[in-house]
């Protein structure tokens, strides 16, 4: 069975730059992209705000790592351009009812929430207080969304 990823726009960061969350060298999200690149059943799912997203990371200098960088980008598209790895919407995820019950802070990633009730692929993210406040809202368990780090992720390939 084909599974498919949402992959939070920081996770793309990271995997550019080879660091963490915290900014210290970490291969971690970079090993996740070329995981889902490399590996025939795994799809990334995106809607237009997300691929606007990709678009706008892949294409900031200030999110290359000088050797790295410009090899994964390279390599993220030829996977945008793959038969078959990507499910794109062709339109922006719908509102959901709850969304209203997302927390100030995490106002900024509906959209990624949006996708992910639609589609209920696994969210792939490094953002702990989304996961947090997706969990105290109740919407993750109502929705009974899968919401992962990208260590939790590789583990599973």
């Amino acid at each position: 069975m084909t599974q498919g990823y949402i992959l939070d726009e920081n996770v793309v960061i990271y995997a550019q730059r080879g660091v963490d969350e915290y900014d210290n060298p970490n291969l971690d999200c970079t090993d996740l992209v070329n995981g889902i690149i490399d590996h025939d059943l795994r799809i990334l799912v995106v809607d237009d705000v997300l691929w606007d997203k990709y678009d706008d990371q892949l294409n900031n200098p200030s999110h290359h790592d000088v050797e790295l960088g410009p090899f994964l980008m390279i390599r993220f598209w030829g996977l945008l351009q793959a038969p078959g790895k990507v499910v794109g919407l062709g339109h922006t995820a719908p509102d959901f009812p709850e969304q209203h019950a997302i927390p100030p802070g995490s106002q900024d990633d509906v959209f990624l929430v949006r996708l992910l009730v639609e589609t209920r692929a696994i969210l792939v993210t490094t953002d702990r207080p989304l996961r947090q406040d997706l969990m105290i809202s109740g919407i993750q368990s109502l929705y009974n969304l899968c919401i992962v780090s990208p260590q939790e992720t590789l583990a599973g390939f």
